[in-house]
């Protein structure tokens, strides 16, 4: 089977379904750094194309997006022309994004 990109609309229900999901201290977190979701050009490697991941929140120059490919929420850093390359790690459930994004030191 082929991978096809999520469409807005699921897209939508996972972050709502991952949003309810976090405790109030996170919520915080996520409320302070959320922005309305946005595609951000990526790149995962050479052999791959330009594709795009969605943008929940940002501290700074560090993006939580959600890669639809791993199914997974990850902190990264886009470089200076604005393409995403340095992802940073795969971090899982967006709880575990915040928590990094809010952290004062990037671990990448």
């Amino acid at each position: 089977m082929d991978w096809v990109p999520v469409s807005r609309e699921a897209f939508e229900t996972i972050l709502t379904q991952e949003i309810a999901a976090l405790e109030p201290q996170t919520k915080r977190l996520y409320q302070q750094y959320a922005v309305r979701p946005f595609h951000q050009r990526c790149v995962r490697g050479k052999d791959y194309g330009t594709e795009h991941v969605y943008v929940v929140a940002r501290n700074g120059n560090r993006l939580v997006y959600y890669d639809d490919v791993e199914e997974e929420f990850g902190v990264g850093i886009p470089d200076a022309d604005g393409v995403l390359r340095n992802w940073g790690n795969y971090d899982g459930p967006l709880v575990r994004a915040l928590l990094v994004l809010g952290e004062d030191s990037p671990a990448f």
